[in-house]
């Protein structure tokens, strides 16, 4: 079976060979491992670190089975922007262009958003009769009418019409739709205006696990002991990700100086980097029990989830996330230690059947304050929400489970033929 994957708006790094294993990579990976042949179609603009890989359309060979089709477009400086949305219509364009001369797969994983290149596609393989299977990972564009204030609305909504009106046409064109959460799913579906059936599905976003050497974990260990978080009794809380404006630090930080004020003793490691490092950076420097590190790789991020008790996911309440299982999430559970978060909706109801974290009140540093002093007091609870999390993650969220049934989706849309 020949599989397409169009995933414009996934970060991928290329050096030889693919080294960020995300979404796309790891369906290609899993497709590849039964036998089927992959093509992805991804950007040559490499969004994270706001440059091209070659500056015009490549195609580079990674295996007999794996190609990946880069499409130039201008780039931007901004995630949010006119030139993100020029460059987002450029994208569109080049695919069109490309595809003019290709035969349709035999089954196409569309990324979404995106809009414009899902828009593309989906029409595309609509005309040719070729199955596909829409991904939804955001509330593009309803999410950006939200972060208005109310009064600018309408008016937001209005200026993205043409967005709303390509959204809308992509979803009812594609064979299925896929979402990594329940919630999202029926959100997307209600944006099809069909109900759930047979050819969507629910998948999450997770990974395979790394295969980290001895060597490798030690000389992680050796860099914390370095870098002053040691394996010892400290009640240690930890962040790994992007310091962007999807989450709430200054509550956390608000928690902290709490903690210090009523002489408990803990600490709270956040690490990754961002649009908000610089800022974040300056309002710790005077917060004691608050370390902020920069970039961490995997063997570093498993040894300081083995000296943390538990870990932080300070996402902003909005739609996008609590319809949503968001990665850190399912991260947390896979390293085996319980989730803070003031998420509602699907991680709420996570940690409320299966007793995997704490829920504090958002925007409230004393509420989180006060479930970072339960968990502390609490090492029995504690470690049990921590081995419920591993449970949990293996038994729902495991990458074996997932994409394996992933692939099993799509060969039967290719095939016609749902159970």
């Amino acid at each position: 079976m020949k599989v397409w994957i169009l995933q414009t708006g996934e970060p991928l790094h290329i050096d030889g060979e693919f080294v960020r294993p995300m979404r796309a990579i790891n369906l290609a990976n899993a497709l590849i491992a039964v036998g089927h042949t992959v093509e992805i179609w991804s950007s040559d603009f490499f969004h994270q670190e706001k440059r091209h890989r070659f500056g015009c359309y490549e195609e580079v060979r990674i295996s007999p089975q794996l190609q990946l089709n880069l499409l130039p477009s201008k780039g931007y400086r901004r995630n949010i922007g006119l030139g993100r949305l020029t460059d987002h219509a450029q994208l569109a364009l080049n695919l069109r262009r490309k595809l003019r001369t290709r035969i349709a797969p035999d089954v196409t994983f569309i990324g979404y958003p995106p809009i414009e290149t899902a828009s593309v596609m989906s029409k595309w393989l609509k005309r040719r009769d070729s199955p596909s299977l829409l991904d939804v990972k955001d509330q593009w564009p309803e999410f950006f009418v939200k972060i208005l204030p109310g009064f600018l609305k309408p008016v937001g909504r209005m200026a993205l019409f043409p967005y709303f009106l390509m959204a809308s046409r992509t979803f009812r064109r594609v064979t299925g739709i896929s979402s990594m959460a329940s919630g999202f799913l029926d959100w997307s579906l209600a944006n099809a205006k069909r109900p759930r059936g047979e050819s969507d599905g629910v998948f999450a976003l997770t990974s395979p696990e790394a295969d980290i050497s001895v060597a490798q974990h030690n000389a992680a260990r050796l860099w914390w002991d370095q870098n002053g978080v040691f394996e010892d009794d400290t009640a240690r809380f930890c962040f790994v990700g992007s310091q962007s404006t999807a989450f709430d630090f200054e509550t956390v930080i608000r928690a902290a100086e709490n903690l210090t004020i009523n002489k408990v003793d803990c600490e709270i490691v956040i690490c990754g980097d961002g649009e908000m490092s610089a800022s974040l950076a300056k309002r710790v420097q005077f917060v004691g029990n608050v370390r902020i590190v920069g970039w961490i790789d995997r063997p570093k991020i498993e040894v300081l989830a083995e000296r943390s008790i538990a870990a932080l996911a300070p996402y902003r309440n909005v739609q996008n996330f609590s319809l949503n299982i968001p990665n850190k999430v399912l991260d947390a559970f896979s390293l085996g230690i319980p989730l803070v978060t003031p998420l509602s909706g699907e991680v709420a109801r996570l940690i409320s059947e299966h007793y995997v974290g704490k829920i504090y009140e958002e925007g409230n540093s004393d509420s989180l304050a006060e479930c970072l002093q339960q968990m502390i007091d609490d090492e029995d609870g504690t470690r049990l929400m921590g081995e419920n999390a591993k449970e949990l993650y293996e038994s729902e969220f495991s990458y074996k489970l997932v994409y394996t049934r992933l692939v099993k989706h799509l060969e039967l849309l290719a095939a016609q033929v749902l159970e």
